[in-house]
């Protein structure tokens, strides 16, 4: 049972990194307290950079045809996070929560909001957020200072972050199966905006949505 479980969320994990070489990528989590109880989890190394806590000897993916996605929180203790912009924080809250219940319900899964059988609860907490207004202008502005000089065109001054806290939870029970953390940071090549600081966050939150899809789907084989 421990090696069916871990087979069926290190796919997960594996799948939420690993969706195209154009996402932004997973980086080192530092300097990061995560928000939920880890109590009777266990690390996972292999996943690394990526955090992954995983609880032996539970149900595979396959066991969960229905989805409970909560509204996604904002972890405030970090200072930068007061300093952005509130509606477009809004904004992001909202996309994440959408590209997951998206890509759920194209693939047939049933999305509620009530505890039942072989339910699974999704709850997204995001952190470190850096992604300003101005980034955009400055990097339409450094492209097209590199266009003059021949630079290439993957030239910028700056990209978004985040932090994504994951928990996975058995939903009738609320046991915590698996809490996964990943630090995201924009990457220039490949990008259909690179000059869009925002673009790299909705990037990390489609490849999250993707990827939880990805690995549910390879579950139920």
């Amino acid at each position: 049972m421990k090696y069916i479980y871990s087979t069926g969320f290190a796919l997960m994990m594996f799948a939420l990194v690993t969706i195209t070489a154009c996402a932004p990528t997973s980086k080192t989590v530092k300097d990061y307290s995560i928000i939920e109880n880890t109590s009777g989890l266990v690390l996972d190394n292999s996943q690394a950079p990526t955090l992954v806590f995983k609880r032996p000897g539970v149900p595979t993916l396959a066991a969960y045809n229905r989805f409970i996605i909560d509204p996604v929180q904002v972890n405030y203790t970090d200072p930068e996070m007061e300093e952005l912009d509130a509606e477009q924080v809004g904004k992001m809250q909202n996309y994440f929560r959408v590209a997951i219940i998206k890509e759920l319900s194209e693939a047939g899964y049933e999305i509620g909001t009530r505890s039942q059988d072989k339910t699974m609860r999704i709850s997204l907490t995001i952190s470190n957020l850096k992604a300003w207004d101005g980034g955009g202008t400055a990097n339409v502005a450094a492209i097209a200072a590199g266009a003059v000089v021949g630079l290439p065109m993957i030239f910028a001054v700056s990209v978004g972050e985040v932090t994504v806290e994951g928990v996975f939870r058995e939903a009738l029970t609320n046991r915590i199966d698996a809490v996964v953390v990943d630090h995201s940071k924009g990457s220039r090549v490949l990008k259909s905006k690179p000059w869009s600081t925002w673009a790299d966050v909705e990037g990390t939150f489609d490849k999250w949505a993707e990827g939880i899809r990805k690995a549910i789907d390879e579950a139920h084989g």
